[in-house]
Parts: C-alpha cells; structure tokens; sequence
C-alpha cells in the first residue's frame, strides 16, 4: 500500500533536494515550494523562514548520527576502535548531506548554545567528551599512545573531516576535479584520516 505524503514530509523532501543541490545560501523558498508542489503562502504557513526548516532538517540529520555516536563515544573499548567508528560515520552524514557542513560552522560561530543544546537532546546521555577524555587517558596510561591533549586530538578528528566540504568549491579548482572526481577523493578521504590519526598516536607501530 502506497501511503501518501503530507504536505510537511513534501516539504522536508523538497527542501533536502533543494539545499542539496543550491547549498543553505543559494536555496530560496520559491525553490523549496515549487518543488514540493505547493505555493509559497503554504510553505510559511508550516516553515515561517527558510532557516526554521533547514534547522529542522539539521536536527533530523543529528538525530540519525549522534546517538550511535555517542554510543560509541561510550562503548568503544580502544581509541582505534572510536576513531575508525567515528570518521567513518561522520564522513557518511556528511557525503549524504554536504549542504549541512557550512551550517554547522555558521551555527558555532553564530549560535553555539543552540547547537549545543541540539547536540545534547539525543542518546544515551550528555555529549560524551568526558567518557573521551577518560578513554584518551587510559590508552595513554596503558601504553598504548603517545602523550595527547584529548582536546587536541578531538579537534583533530573533528577537523580533518569536515574541512573538504568546506573547503569543496576551492578544492575542485586546485585540483581539477569535476564532481565525480571529488566524490572520489571523499571515499577515499575516510581510510586517509585514519591512517593519519592511528599514525600520529603511534598505534601502527
């Protein structure tokens, strides 16, 4: 049985293939609205601006990241295991939805308690950059890898996955590179990072 949308989830729909295609700045809600199939009088009749939907679109997105990160971030029983786990779904959200990175960034810079608070809705409890923070000291302790600010390392992580889809559109023209070209390079960008990162805390030794 074929079970009919409602003229929210058209809109939602229409508005991921719209910041898909033309980015959070070049999507404009006659775009989200022709696409879904509605006027625009309706679609400020669910979504007032384009920036409520798209946040609810990002919160949908952090929805279907966070708690298995977070999860991880508790359960992993190495620091091997954690980064793989998390580059790789990290790098997964972003690849399916790049139009969410510059978000992010214009967020942390712009309305930090907000992304927190987003942050800390979901999950098996508070963002865990405790339980980080333990598991870093204890394979330090063990031997395991070298001496490292867990900050450090969390901001390397962190960084070393959401800068190509940043830095997307300067990249393509140094490199050269079309879309499938690009999309390429970010499918092999996963093993790159956690080679360098397992590297760098002499775990491949």
């Amino acid at each position: 049985m074929i079970v009919e949308q409602s003229a929210e989830e058209r809109i939602i729909a229409a508005a991921k293939a719209v910041f898909l295609e033309k980015g959070m700045a070049g999507a404009r809600m006659q775009d989200i609205a022709d696409r879904a199939g509605i006027n625009k009088a309706l679609l400020h009749y669910y979504f007032r601006s384009k920036d409520k939907l798209f946040l609810i679109i990002f919160q949908e997105a952090v929805m279907s990241f966070l708690p298995q990160i977070q999860s991880l971030f508790y359960t992993a029983p190495d620091i091997s295991t954690l980064i793989r786990g998390f580059v790789q779904s990290y790098m997964t959200m972003l690849v399916n939805q790049p139009y969410l990175a510059p978000f992010i960034i214009h967020e942390i810079n712009h309305n930090p308690s907000s992304l927190w608070k987003t942050m800390n809705e979901p999950g098996p409890g508070p963002f865990p950059i405790e339980a980080f923070h333990q598991l870093v000291e204890k394979e330090i302790n063990l031997g395991n890898i070298r001496t490292i600010d867990p900050f450090q390392l969390w901001t390397h992580m962190m960084g070393l996955c959401l800068f190509p889809f940043l830095g997307r559109p300067l990249m393509k023209m140094v490199f050269r590179f079309d879309d499938p070209q690009f999309d390429a390079f970010l499918g092999e960008r996963q093993e790159e990072i956690i080679l360098l990162l397992t590297t760098s805390l002499n775990l491949n030794k």
